[in-house]
């Protein structure tokens, strides 16, 4: 995918009033005619709840049309408070999974408009977003009712194909490639999947979809290996994890984050440890970019800029303050933005401190990466229920990150939707 090379300088400040994108975005695209009913499984996860409400803002602002639906479980606390935040800003339809439940909610108030196989009857498109491991049982209902099926970059295909074959369903050639296709990432490989039609398609992870983007911007300057470590928040900001604040887990061996970016640019050599750090947020990356010839790191930052979904953090701001603690950066870059979950990070972000270092005929830039881990790969699942409702490669792009206001370019007014 070419990069757009129009100067930076052109690059018109982002307009963060969410409503008004909405609203009056010349996206709206009446003349599609597209409805793709779009289900929830795992619809309070934290990614799911922020892939849900941006499939909405992206449904309104392009007229794509379709029911939202979600599969309930028990009726806990986290649950109730996402179904009615849910219900005041989209109106989606409740499904529950055990009919023991169902009585449970409606006495809370809600409506149930069916159980497990109605939600399937109901969904085109279903959304997996369980625990990694507990994707099975749901691939299966949804192949069974003829669903287009999008997995999280958690999910073991190879297992849940073996678990599939070992319940007696039928794994078709046409479905085996589904199942051993690359990794989407949309905005690299949306075209060759939208040329495919995969039944079943597995997204990237959130730091493979970091990887993947700084990769998509390295490619122009002659980019042959990408190397280093990731070190991986211990739990997310609500998750209780045992853990020691003076220890960092090393990892063992090479990550999937990497080996996963690898099915998508091929032509890359990857070599990526994963580590766990005591933090909540963010992941941190300190990847080293390998590059035949003699690119720079203005250069890179150019081209970090120009990609989308990228930002780059400057390290000294032009009031001279320094933007040198993960925290700060998250929070600074936060503040500018409403977003309906918070922390609800799109972008990719990158501090330009990068350190270059000679080496024969090849160049090598140390780069620290930022990935809000709960929001970095919505946009990509939003862009796989665009690629199942038959949404136009040529427009997909920029028309979920003007309704998501998802931004690339130079913080802080140096940036474009």
């Amino acid at each position: 995918m070419e990069l757009d090379l129009d100067s930076l300088a052109k690059i018109p400040k982002v307009n963060n009033d969410r409503a008004c994108q909405l609203k009056c975005h010349p996206m709206h695209r009446e003349d599609l005619h597209l409805k793709l009913n779009a289900g929830f499984v795992g619809f309070d996860g934290t990614e799911n709840k922020r892939t849900l409400l941006a499939v909405d803002a992206v449904k309104k602002a392009t007229g794509v049309e379709g029911d939202l639906n979600v599969l309930l479980r028990r009726p806990h606390g986290r649950a109730i408070s996402v179904q009615n935040k849910f219900i005041r800003m989209c109106g989606v339809r409740a499904y529950v999974s055990d009919e023991e439940d169902k009585a449970k909610w409606e006495k809370l108030g809600f409506k149930i408009d069916g159980g497990f196989n109605d939600f399937f009857e109901a969904s085109d498109f279903v959304m997996v977003g369980t625990p990694g491991g507990q994707e099975t049982s749901y691939v299966e209902a949804g192949l069974a009712n003829d669903c287009h099926m999008s997995m999280m970059g958690g999910a073991k295909r190879p297992k849940i194909m073996a678990e599939l074959e070992e319940k007696g369903v039928e794994i078709t050639d046409k479905l085996k490639a589904d199942f051993e296709m690359e990794f989407f990432f949309g905005l690299e490989n949306y075209e060759m999947f939208a040329k495919a039609k995969p039944q079943v398609i597995q997204c990237t992870s959130c730091n493979t979809t970091g990887i993947s983007r700084a990769s998509l911007a390295a490619r122009p300057l002659g980019l042959k290996m990408i190397m280093g470590n990731i070190d991986r928040r211990h739990g997310d900001p609500h998750t209780v994890v045992k853990a020691s604040p003076s220890a960092i887990d090393i990892g063992k061996g090479v990550g999937h984050q990497g080996t996963d970016a690898g099915t998508v640019f091929e032509e890359v050599t990857y070599s990526i440890r994963a580590s766990k750090a005591p933090t909540t947020v963010p992941h941190t990356s300190y990847l080293d970019f390998v590059f035949e010839g003699d690119p720079t790191p203005e250069d890179f930052v150019e081209c970090l800029a120009k990609t989308r979904e990228v930002v780059v953090m400057p390290y000294q701001d032009e009031a001279g303050k320094t933007h040198e603690w993960t925290s700060e950066i998250l929070e600074a870059f936060l503040s500018g933005f409403e977003r309906p979950i918070s922390p609800e990070i799109y972008e990719l972000i990158v501090s330009d401190n990068i350190i270059p270092v000679k080496l024969g005929d090849y160049t090598i830039m140390q780069t620290v990466m930022m990935v809000e881990q709960m929001s970095i790969a919505v946009p990509n699942h939003v862009e796989s229920y665009l690629l199942c409702a038959g949404y136009p490669a040529e427009k997909v792009h920029a028309d979920v990150d003007g309704a998501l206001s998802c931004v690339h370019g130079i913080w802080p007014d140096k940036l474009s939707v």
